[in-house]
C-alpha cells in the first residue's frame, strides 16, 4: 500500500511518515496541492492523506482535483488537519469527496485504526460514488470560498489577540521599567569587549544625568563614566563575560558634571551574535556619605581608645608618687591624702571600662561594615 502524505511542515509530513511506514505502509510526502497532483499522475498512489491548509494549491483544491478526475477518483483521500476544525469544514471536506476527517492531534494509536477501517474499505471504494458533479462548479466556489473566508477571519481575530496581549505585554514592560527607582540603561557590548552605544534609557536615567532621552541614545557609556569607573569595568570585565551577571561600585558623570556615585548589577547577554548589557544603576551618595560619616566616628572611636588606653597610666603614675611620699612624711594628712588617691583610681577604672566597651563597638562597626582597620592603624601610629 502507498500512501501520500501532502503537508507544507516538514515535522509533520515526518511524524506521518514513521508512523506509517512503522505499520507496514510505503510512503510518498508533498509540500502542496500542485507538488502532490504530479505525484499522483506519476501512479502507484494507493491512499491519500493532506492536510487543508498550504500553499499554492490547497488541500480542498487538491481533493476536487482528485475526485473530479475519473482516472483518480477512485483513491481515498483523508484530511489531516490542525486549522480547519468546524463542522461546516468538514461537511465542505465530505462533499468534495473527502473519505475520512481527522482533527489534529491525535493519538497515533487512534489515528492508524482509522486508516486500517478505511483501508479495509479499499476494495469496495472503487464503486463508492464520490462524483464532485453533485456539487456544481458555481457552488464549490462559494462554499470553497466561504471556507478560506472563514479561515481567515479566524486567523485575523487570532493575531488580533495576540497583537493586543503583545501590547499589554509591552505596556507592562514599559512600566515597570519606568517606574522604577533606578535608572536602566541599555547598551551595546563591542566585540572587544568594551562598552558601546547606549540603546535604550528610562525616565530615572535622564533626569539623575540631566540629559533628555534623545540626547542619551546619542552618547556611548564612555561619556557618562568616570576614567576610574571605565578602568573598574575593565579590570571586572573577563569575570563578567563568564558569569553573564555582576556587580560593582562606579561613577557617573550628569551634564552639568556633577559626579555621582552608582552601585551597578549589570546582565550581559547575546542576541543574534550582538552583545549586550543591561544595567540597572543604583544611586548611592547618601551611602557614600553614610559611610564616610561612619568613618569619621570610628576614626574618633580610635583616638578615644588610644586616650583612654593611656590615660589611667599618665594619672596612676603620678598617684603613686603622691601615695608613696605622704607615707614617708607620716603627716596629719595622710589618711585624706590616701582618700581622695582611692577616689581618683576608682574614676581611672571606670574609664578604663568605658575603654572596654567602645574596643567592643569598634569591633562591631568593622566587622558590620569593613571599615577602621586604616583607622586603627593610623591612630596606634600616633
Amino acid at each position: 500500500m502507498r500512501v501520500l502524505v501532502v503537508d507544507d511542515q516538514y515535522i509533520n509530513r515526518y511524524l506521518l511518515e514513521k508512523i506509517l511506514e512503522g505499520h507496514g505502509l510505503e510512503v510518498v510526502s508533498a509540500i502542496d496541492g500542485i507538488d502532490a497532483f504530479e505525484k499522483v499522475q506519476a501512479g502507484g498512489i494507493d491512499l491519500i492523506i493532506s492536510d487543508v491548509l498550504y500553499p499554492r494549491m490547497d488541500g480542498f483544491q487538491f481533493c476536487r482535483e482528485i475526485k473530479s478526475n475519473p482516472a483518480y477518483k477512485h483513491i481515498p483521500f483523508v484530511f489531516y488537519t490542525a486549522a480547519y476544525t468546524e463542522e461546516k469544514d468538514q461537511e465542505f471536506a465530505f462533499r468534495l469527496g473527502a473519505d475520512r476527517y481527522i482533527l489534529k492531534p491525535t493519538d497515533p494509536s487512534e489515528f492508524i485504526n482509522i486508516i486500517k477501517g478505511l483501508i479495509a474499505e479499499y476494495p469496495e471504494l472503487s464503486g463508492f460514488s464520490t462524483d464532485p458533479a453533485l456539487m456544481k462548479e458555481e457552488q464549490y466556489l462559494s462554499e470553497h470560498n466561504k471556507r478560506l473566508f472563514h479561515q481567515l477571519e479566524k486567523k485575523l481575530i487570532e493575531l488580533e489577540e495576540l497583537n493586543q496581549a503583545l501590547r499589554r505585554s509591552e505596556e507592562r514592560y514599559r512600566n515597570l521599567f519606568e517606574n522604577v527607582n533606578d535608572a536602566i540603561i541599555l547598551h551595546e557590548i563591542l566585540p572587544s569587549g568594551e562598552p558601546g552605544r547606549i540603546l535604550e534609557v528610562n525616565t530615572v536615567a535622564c533626569k539623575r544625568l540631566g540629559y533628555s532621552r534623545e540626547e542619551m541614545l546619542e552618547k556611548k557609556i564612555s561619556d557618562i563614566e568616570t576614567p576610574e569607573s571605565a578602568a573598574r569595568y575593565r579590570e571586572i570585565q573577563p569575570d563578567a563575560e563568564t558569569a553573564r551577571v555582576t556587580s560593582f561600585e562606579g561613577e557617573q558623570v550628569a551634564k552639568d558634571g556633577t559626579v555621582i556615585p552608582v552601585e551597578i548589577n549589570a546582565h550581559l547577554y547575546h542576541e543574534n551574535g550582538m552583545g549586550f548589557c543591561l544595567s540597572v544603576c543604583r544611586d548611592i551618595t547618601v551611602r557614600k556619605k553614610a559611610m564616610n560619616e561612619l568613618s569619621r566616628a570610628l576614626s574618633q572611636i580610635n583616638r578615644n581608645i588610644y586616650q583612654m588606653a593611656t590615660i589611667g597610666d599618665k594619672i596612676r603614675n603620678p598617684l603613686a608618687i603622691i601615695v608613696s611620699t605622704c607615707e614617708e612624711c607620716r603627716g596629719e594628712r595622710t589618711e585624706v591624702v590616701h582618700s581622695v588617691v582611692q577616689n581618683i583610681d576608682e574614676f581611672i577604672s571606670e574609664l578604663d571600662q568605658g575603654w572596654v566597651e567602645s574596643e567592643k563597638v569598634r569591633a562591631f562597626l568593622q566587622k558590620q561594615y569593613g571599615i577602621g582597620n586604616q583607622e586603627m592603624n593610623h591612630t596606634k601610629a600616633i
